[in-house]
């Protein structure tokens, strides 16, 4: 009786460990919301751009019929709004790589928080803070008496002074 005693009491989970383990979970919760929602936007992007790419072999089939149609004074002024066509896709598409790139580095960024806090004691232990408006990261650290280099490295900041309000930061102990 004596020796499950003392086998069942190196088992316990203490309430400070399971809040903690809540805490983590919470935080990993918090990031799979931030990468859904970006592929989400993702998933609007890509919609929206097949959409603008069928609007526009749509007004090319107009312009071609138009063309056929319409005196040589016409046909140069058509050429030079299929131009224009062309430049604004070029300039559309580079947008739209721009932003697919920074969603590629976003996603990377959090997954890189995730693998890198895993097994560590600022993982383990530490609070879920949603950003209010007017704090900094020094207030915050301030606040939960840790230091700003803990929070950057925990978040994986790439710029600490560009929190925004609403945003989840882990705050280690």
């Amino acid at each position: 009786m004596g020796l499950a005693l003392v086998l069942l009491a190196g088992c316990q989970t203490t309430p400070r460990g399971m809040e903690a383990e809540t805490r983590r979970e919470e935080w990993e919760d918090s990031l799979s919301r931030r990468l859904a929602s970006i592929e989400s936007r993702l998933f609007e992007l890509e919609s929206g751009l097949a959409r603008q790419y069928r609007e526009q072999q749509e007004i090319d089939g107009r312009l071609a019929k138009l063309t056929s149609t319409v005196g040589a004074a016409q046909r140069e002024e058509i050429e030079s709004l299929r131009k224009e066509l062309a430049a604004a896709r070029g300039e559309t598409e580079k947008k739209i790589a721009a932003i697919l790139e920074e969603v590629a580095r976003e996603n990377e960024r959090i997954l890189q928080a995730i693998r890198a806090a895993r097994g560590t004691a600022a993982y383990a232990q530490g609070y879920e803070h949603v950003v209010r408006s007017g704090e900094t990261v020094s207030t915050i650290a301030r606040d939960y008496g840790t230091t700003v280099s803990a929070i950057v490295e925990a978040n994986q900041l790439a710029n600490p002074n560009a929190i925004r309000v609403g945003q989840i930061l882990f705050v280690p102990e």
